[in-house]
């Protein structure tokens, strides 16, 4: 086969297959027919449900229930209005007297007395000394603090010029301050 008999072939392909395709136009008309013979299916409704259900007769001063029935839910429901009855006024009470909370009032009491100033001697951490940061106000040069374990092993310890800080964690369980003058709670760790 040579050259122009295939693009003959081809030419032809193009206007047969032109000529068989459908418009726009006629594309847009098959949607809207389509469109407009859709129908949407009904959507299922459930069957009515048999629900117990009190009746409730009404006299002028009082309302009187009557034992509950199974009967099927009707189709319509009526609707009951009563009468308000009289609501008596409130009256005024005394207002509430703050009542100190116990709990706090000890907490605070507690704070108090481990970050109170100390002097010489052994203090249990979280008994008889908050932990946090202490500073002694001597001025001897033969201060000796610890800070040990339970097991006695010691975290932290100094000896010489009393007037530094001392660093007590929350891991100690005892504190040890000989010769170093009172010492100043001043910050919490």
């Amino acid at each position: 086969m040579n050259k122009i008999s295939a693009i003959a072939i081809l030419f032809l392909s193009i206007v047969l297959l032109t000529a068989c395709a459908p418009s726009v136009s006629e594309i847009q008309e098959a949607i809207a027919q389509t469109q407009s013979a859709w129908t949407p299916i009904p959507t299922h409704t459930a069957f009515p449900t048999y629900t117990p259900a009190p009746t409730v007769a009404i006299e002028v001063t009082r309302i009187v229930l009557i034992t509950p029935t199974y009967m099927p839910t009707p189709l319509y429901t009526p609707t009951i209005t009563s009468t308000p009855t009289n609501t008596a006024s409130p009256t005024n009470t005394a207002s509430p007297t703050n009542t100190p909370n116990t709990t706090q009032t000890a907490q605070a009491q507690l704070t108090a007395k481990l970050r109170a100033n100390k002097g010489d001697g052994f203090y249990l951490v979280n008994v008889d000394i908050a932990p946090g940061v202490w500073r002694s106000t001597g001025t001897d040069s033969s201060c000796y603090w610890a800070t040990t374990t339970k097991t006695g092993d010691i975290i932290d310890n100094h000896f010489g010029m009393a007037g530094g800080t001392a660093y007590v964690p929350t891991t100690a369980f005892q504190v040890e301050f000989n010769g170093c003058g009172t010492w100043i709670f001043l910050s919490p760790p």
